[in-house]
């Protein structure tokens, strides 16, 4: 492991778990579902890429590919992969296909896999920690 800035791993990870728990209180308003479903893929793919510059991984090619690439070197499991890059495969349709967006669908989809993102926060900590990298995510600001 070369660097992983863990003041700015612990606020994205922080803001992702923040995501999952706001997430079953706002699916029934249009506009906030499709805000915490997509910050829920941005901030998994972000929280990734911090891991892959830190300790120096493969470059991604992809959002996919940020995914798998933690499934590889078992920063997170491939049940998590798996369930994770289902959602990373809708991620354009809130980019770029915001008005036509089928929220019944999609809300379904992040129904099932809203869980593996807590299992996405909970592997990528124990994964630093295997590596003897300190992370107290879920501290208050400012500790």
């Amino acid at each position: 492991m070369y660097f992983v800035n863990k003041d700015q791993l612990n606020t994205k990870l922080n803001y992702l778990q923040q995501l999952i728990q706001d997430y079953p209180n706002n699916k029934d308003n249009h506009y906030a579902f499709e805000r915490i479903a997509q910050m829920l893929i941005e901030s998994a793919v972000d929280i990734g890429n911090m891991i892959i510059d830190g300790f120096i991984l493969r470059d991604p090619g992809n959002y996919k590919d940020v995914i798998d690439i933690l499934a590889l070197e078992k920063a997170i499991s491939e049940n998590t992969q798996t369930q994770i890059n289902q959602t990373v495969d809708v991620r354009k349709q809130f980019v770029y296909y915001y008005d036509e967006l089928e929220s019944t669908a999609l809300i379904a989809l992040f129904d099932e896999t809203v869980p593996y993102y807590q299992n996405y926060i909970d592997e990528v900590i124990q994964f630093l920690k295997s590596e003897d990298v300190p992370i107290t995510a879920f501290g208050k600001k400012g500790e």
